[in-house]
């Protein structure tokens, strides 16, 4: 739709790399899941999604966006149940730890200091994979600013 600014969410606290990154939304018909965005990291190789089936947001990679779409994959990290991925109010779901599954032991680990770390706009900047996001960090008033490239 042409818009330049599109919204971003930066996850904090995981094992896995690629998780502690800047998400950026997709809101294209065919990379929506249970009638919601998602939001992709700036390598392209993880998305977050809104689960339905779970009633949380979790986070899986690229290339089982199908299975994730068609409700045969759980992803690899999942927010608390009931929690919404834009709700800023100081709800205890908002400080609450994500599961990550940890491969090693085949089960899902509640990772301490995990989840959210700030929220808001992405600007498009003239290069063709430069992102620019202005967010405010959770608990605090100040405004930070992050580049991802």
């Amino acid at each position: 739709d042409g818009r330049s600014t599109l919204r971003g969410i930066k996850l904090i606290g995981f094992r896995i790399p690629g998780l502690n990154d800047l998400f950026v939304e997709n809101a294209e018909p065919d990379f929506m899941i249970s009638d919601r965005e998602t939001y992709w990291s700036s390598s392209g190789d993880y998305f977050l999604y809104r689960s339905e089936s779970t009633n949380t947001w979790g986070a899986a990679k690229a290339k089982r966006f199908r299975q994730i779409r068609q409700g045969q994959s759980n992803g690899i990290a999942h927010s608390p149940e009931g929690f919404e991925i834009w709700q800023t109010a100081s709800s205890m779901l908002v400080k609450k730890p994500w599961r990550e599954w940890d491969a090693e032991s085949g089960k899902w680990i509640t990772r301490q200091g995990s989840g959210v770390e700030s929220r808001g706009k992405v600007r498009k900047k003239q290069g063709p994979n430069d992102k620019e996001i202005q967010t405010e960090s959770r608990g605090e008033h100040k405004a930070t600013q992050t580049d991802a490239h």
